[in-house]
């Protein structure tokens, strides 16, 4: 095991080596694992039961004790730094979201700004602000009781909570799986929206390959034996994946799934061509995904579609092209 890893300027934590053998157990729920998340990175670890992902998440914080590596967090080694001190630094969500349910809404969500010693009108200008933040009306919930709230309004105010000291660092275990399909949806967009304002690094647990892909900057798939089949981002799982397993955990879906990921920016950078005289094409904003592309073609009858460029005019790509570039590598449309 190397003695001193070093890690890059963009790193925000580093696990180097890390393992974790439990008394009793034959195999190891983690072996060795090395993994460097970078500044505002949203990184979701993914794998059937039992691979180690929750331990993983859970060593990062050192709810887990590690067995042996260390553990950085912006440059620090906090692998035998005082717990307390660092989990006060970490936002934590969890599936069964865990508020006190004798007090209010906006006391549980100042509860570590409450254990920092901020002043009480600090702590409520804060719940207030982050009650918006993620979507209800101060005045409306914050002296509320977690029961008199949904599923769906009870997890976003474990976000808030999470939050509510400004830590750079947030852990999510399973956090949207205790609602229903609508809900978790929703709240998984508002999630997204909310990230690209605070731009914190996640590190978010799951068992669901569609949320994994949904979410995640990049992607971490653990294999049977806690072994890392592969680490990267969803677009370059689903275009090339590492191995036979990733191949069968993502599924068969993957080109759908790839077309959804794709954007049509990145295609039409790939294959440039001019607009024919005469052809039928339906405009479509370069942000928009492959797959709402085709959608908006489709519904309009349209032989292509036709993407605006600074600089350059209209840029047209036929249905068919835009298939065909879409199916490409991701190596070779980046």
């Amino acid at each position: 095991m190397s003695d001193k890893p070093t890690p890059s300027p963009d790193a925000m934590i580093l696990l180097h080596e890390v393992s974790k053998q439990y008394p009793g157990q034959d195999t190891a729920a983690v072996s060795e694992l090395s993994i460097e998340i970078k500044r505002g990175e949203f990184v979701v670890l993914v794998g059937p039961s039992g691979c180690g992902k929750t331990t993983t998440l859970r060593m990062i914080n050192r709810l887990v004790e590690p067995t042996h590596g260390r553990i950085f967090i912006d440059g620090k080694d906090v692998t035998h730094a005082d717990v307390d001190d660092l989990r006060r630094g970490i936002g934590y969500v969890i599936q069964q979201i865990g508020l006190l349910p004798h007090l209010t809404i906006a006391d549980n969500i100042a509860l570590v700004p409450k254990m920092l010693g901020r002043k009480k009108p600090e702590r409520r200008r804060r719940a207030a602000e982050l009650l918006e933040m993620v979507g209800l009306d101060p005045d409306v919930y914050a002296g509320r009781y977690p029961r008199q709230l949904s599923g769906g309004q009870q997890q976003r105010v474990g976000v808030a909570r999470a939050l509510a000291a400004d830590p750079p660092v947030m852990l999510m275990d399973e956090p949207f799986g205790a609602v229903d399909p609508i809900a978790r949806e929703k709240l998984q967009t508002e999630f997204l929206r909310l990230q690209e304002r605070i731009r914190k690094t996640i590190v978010m647990v799951t068992h669901d390959i569609d949320e994994a892909l949904r979410l995640g900057d990049r992607i971490a798939i653990f294999g049977p034996g806690s072994r890392l089949a592969q680490f990267d981002t969803p677009l370059e799982i689903l275009s090339n994946p590492a191995d036979g397993f990733v191949r069968d955990f993502v599924g068969s879906g993957a080109p759908v799934r790839r077309l959804a990921l794709l954007k049509v920016a990145d295609v039409i950078a790939a294959v440039p061509t001019d607009l024919p005289s005469g052809t039928n094409a339906v405009p479509v904003d370069a942000g928009e995904s492959v797959h709402r592309a085709l959608e908006l073609a489709l519904a309009s009858r349209a032989e292509g579609i036709t993407v605006s460029v600074p600089g350059e005019g209209s840029r047209y790509l036929g249905l068919q092209t835009l298939l065909t570039a879409a199916a490409q590598p991701a190596k070779v449309l980046s």
